[in-house]
């Protein structure tokens, strides 16, 4: 039997929770306040930021460099118009840019920040901020990884063996700022003038990893416009 492919448009990391929007109701209301409003209700999407350690971040950068952009190098020898199709002057710039690691130096644009000073004293661990867009018109599906019984809200006797995966209502777990979480993110390759383009990043859903336990981040989860909303 042949083994699966993976994905190329794939990769699952793991970081501390910052500015979460979980749902396309909170989404809308922000998007009123903001200072990029998107003006289609229908294009709205929840958000959040992920902020990772070194070697997530590696793993990220790994995977445009050697498995994403060359999938979409394939995919413009098919057709310019293919979807994720970028020419190979689009993909040098960004892969100049991915191995620079200036995350301030953009476009082109990406998914990868750099952390914000108030989340670097949140966070001292971590070395950058990853973008996270959920589904347009939809809030994003939470979850955790349940470790033991005392995790569950109402105990389930049907579980023989844990870990088990649960939807978050469903457990006593939170997805505050600071807390530990997972998610696979769907790369997605844009060129509309060579002023704006570059990778974008999206999820629909979001572990909470329950063996992991951060600290809360200060202030709740008021939001930093420059990490949700920028390009």
């Amino acid at each position: 039997m042949a083994t699966a492919v993976k994905n190329p448009k794939n990769v699952t990391i793991r970081g501390r929770v910052s500015f979460p929007v979980w749902t396309y109701a909170e989404a809308v209301e922000r998007n009123k306040t903001s200072k990029f409003p998107e003006n289609d209700p229908a294009k709205i999407k929840p958000e959040f930021n992920l902020l990772v350690e070194e070697g997530q971040l590696d793993k990220l950068t790994d995977h445009i460099l050697n498995v994403f952009l060359p999938y979409c190098a394939e995919q413009y020898k098919k057709g310019e118009k293919e979807r994720d199709a970028l020419e190979p002057k689009v993909i040098k710039r960004i892969q100049d840019l991915v191995k620079s690691g200036d995350w301030e130096a953009q476009p082109p644009f990406l998914p990868i920040k750099k952390i914000s000073e108030k989340n670097q004293e949140n966070a001292p661990e971590c070395v950058a901020s990853i973008k996270v867009a959920g589904p347009r018109g939809a809030d994003f599906d939470l979850r955790a990884t349940v470790y033991e019984e005392g995790q569950l809200l109402v105990p389930d006797a049907d579980i023989l063996s844990y870990p088990v995966q649960k939807k978050l209502s469903e457990t006593v777990h939170q997805m505050y700022p600071g807390a530990y979480a997972i998610t696979t993110l769907n790369l997605f390759a844009f060129f509309s003038s060579n002023a704006i383009f570059g990778i974008s990043s999206g999820a629909n859903v979001a572990f909470y990893m329950g063996n992991l336990e951060g600290e809360r981040f200060g202030g709740g989860s008021d939001i930093d416009e420059d990490e949700i909303f920028a390009d």
